[in-house]
């Protein structure tokens, strides 16, 4: 029986690849990856999923020009798509700045503060993904106990 696993063991790592070209083969059907990483925007590398019954969420944020963001972090592993505009991003412990780009997806940082800030003229819309943890919030907000019950 043991040999019998292995062989479906190996036929399974040999497949895969096949399945993945047939899922991009399909006629009309375009696959994009838009971001896939084990590190997050800042290089770290992304934590162990937390216990709990996982609960997926997508978020649409839209930021007004001139907007600020309050300080937070995400408890949750979470990925941002920039829909329309740009934001430029602090990372506080590291006084580090990125700006994420019209178009682009990013794997966000997770427990770590900061916020973002819409610099340009029109606003900025993001979808974010949370890979969360039900009954966890996806955002706290340092320093601001009232908007910690999303």
């Amino acid at each position: 029986m043991s040999q019998w696993k292995s062989i479906i063991t190996l036929l399974v790592f040999l497949l895969l690849p096949l399945s993945a070209q047939l899922q991009e083969s399909i006629k009309g059907v375009t696959f994009k990856t838009l971001v896939a990483s084990t590190k997050d925007w800042a290089g770290d590398t992304l934590p162990a999923p937390k216990e709990g019954q996982p609960e997926l969420s997508i978020v649409q944020v839209t930021i007004a020009p001139g907007a600020r963001l309050p300080v937070h972090k995400h408890p949750v592993l979470n990925g941002v798509y920039v829909a329309k505009g740009s934001l430029k991003v602090t990372l506080l412990d590291r006084k580090e700045t990125v700006t994420l780009d019209e178009g682009r997806a990013y794997i966000e940082v997770t427990d770590k503060w900061h916020y973002g800030r819409n610099e340009g003229v029109n606003p900025v819309s993001l979808i974010i993904f949370y890979s969360g943890i039900k009954g966890v919030a996806n955002t706290i907000y340092k320093d601001e106990p009232e908007k910690n019950k999303q």
